[in-house]
């Protein structure tokens, strides 16, 4: 195996050297993201989407570099162009993979002129050029250097144990990145229903004559028990099973507020001929429309206590590895389609619209919680 490793070449270089110069570069990559993020935000986080001091893409990058530039390495204007191209291409294609496997961005670069897809900007890939001819120039002989020192069994012995290790933290991220990404679909979902919900009731109770007050009293009572036993039952459930109640709770919800839209609508049309209604049985539509602002309410209880559910759940996983520390590494990363972020939905229900239950107002907190507690 060591003579396989050491005897065989692509490109000029070794198995062995290829294989250790991406281990190196991964982690010096990952030694610079976190120095960059530190400078920029004042926090010292694991930057890397590995929960190990490791950014394989930076691997990735300097290997390629290493194979296909090394010849133009005394041609600082063609080394530079590569530089651009070819850290840039990768980086374009790792963020599209991601996102098709994961539906997140876990970079984005719209905000920034030149950008293409949000993948890759016109600054960042000038400065890949200057960092290659810094590391083709200064860093590279140097590591060289240094792995030539080592003696070669005990660099496949050490690169064995390594890669072991590495190979464990991929599968583990996977899985991460797989549930997290449940997660953020189902907090989008909840959002939008929660919004649905609350819209509906706002436009219902303004064409609604309250005269059922005294049994939606009672109804709310009904609802604050049935939502603190849905949170007593939290510890019971398994996160899927939580989150898939969520999802079909929120289908649910997303229905019955589009009914009760509709429903307000016609109340507001129907306003306008007051004295033809009253003759028409007007009573009867308004104990319907009670009923829905009833059946609205206890979604939106439903919804609150779906939301303590995932912040519980969200409670129990550890801070330094998996779903928390990949979202405190990537506080800026967006979601979906609409390219939801965290920071957006933090704004959102601190400041968001209310969701009006009688004469009450109740702000979706449960949200914004777990928001915060992703980011603690």
């Amino acid at each position: 195996m060591v003579a396989f490793l050491s005897q065989t070449t692509v490109c000029g270089f070794s198995l062995y050297q290829t294989l250790a110069y991406f281990l190196i570069y991964s982690c010096l990559g990952w030694c610079l993201e976190v120095v960059y993020a530190a400078v920029t935000t004042g926090k010292l986080v694991n930057r890397g989407f590995l929960n190990g001091p490791v950014c394989p893409i930076y691997g990735f990058g300097m290997v390629i570099v290493l194979y296909a530039l090394t010849p133009l390495v005394d041609n600082t204007l063609l080394l530079y162009l590569g530089g651009v191209i070819l850290p840039s291409t990768l980086e374009l294609v790792g963020g599209w993979a991601l996102y098709k496997l994961y539906h997140t961005r876990w970079w984005d670069y719209s905000d920034y002129p030149f950008n293409i897809g949000g993948y890759i900007c016109l600054e960042f890939c000038l400065l890949w050029g200057v960092g290659t001819l810094v590391v083709m120039h200064i860093v590279h002989p140097i590591i060289a250097g240094l792995v030539a020192m080592v003696p070669t069994l005990v660099g496949v012995i050490l690169m064995c144990i390594l890669y072991a290790v590495y190979a464990t933290d991929v599968v583990a991220t996977a899985i991460a990145a797989s549930t997290l990404a449940d997660t953020l679909d189902t907090m989008e979902k909840l959002g939008d229903s929660i919004h649905a919900v609350s819209d509906a009731m706002t436009e219902l109770l303004g064409t609604t004559a309250m005269t059922a007050d005294q049994k939606m009293d009672e109804s709310r009572l009904q609802l604050k028990l049935a939502a603190a036993e849905a949170r007593d039952n939290v510890p019971k459930l398994k996160p899927r099973e939580t989150m898939a109640a969520i999802r079909a709770r929120t289908d649910e919800a997303m229905e019955t507020a589009r009914r009760a839209s509709e429903t307000a609508r016609l109340n507001a049309a129907e306003a306008a001929n007051a004295a033809k209604l009253a003759a028409q049985g007007a009573s009867e539509r308004a104990a319907e429309r009670a009923a829905e602002l009833l059946q609205l309410e206890e979604l939106s209880a439903e919804l609150q206590a779906r939301s303590d559910e995932m912040r519980a759940q969200m409670l129990k996983k550890p801070r330094v590895i998996g779903q928390r520390r990949m979202l405190r590494a990537y506080p800026k990363l967006k979601h979906g389609v609409k390219r939801t972020s965290l920071e957006t939905l933090r704004k959102n229900w601190s400041g968001g619209s209310p969701i009006r239950t009688g004469t009450a107002r109740n702000k979706p907190s449960g949200l914004l919680r777990i928001c915060c507690d992703y980011l603690r």
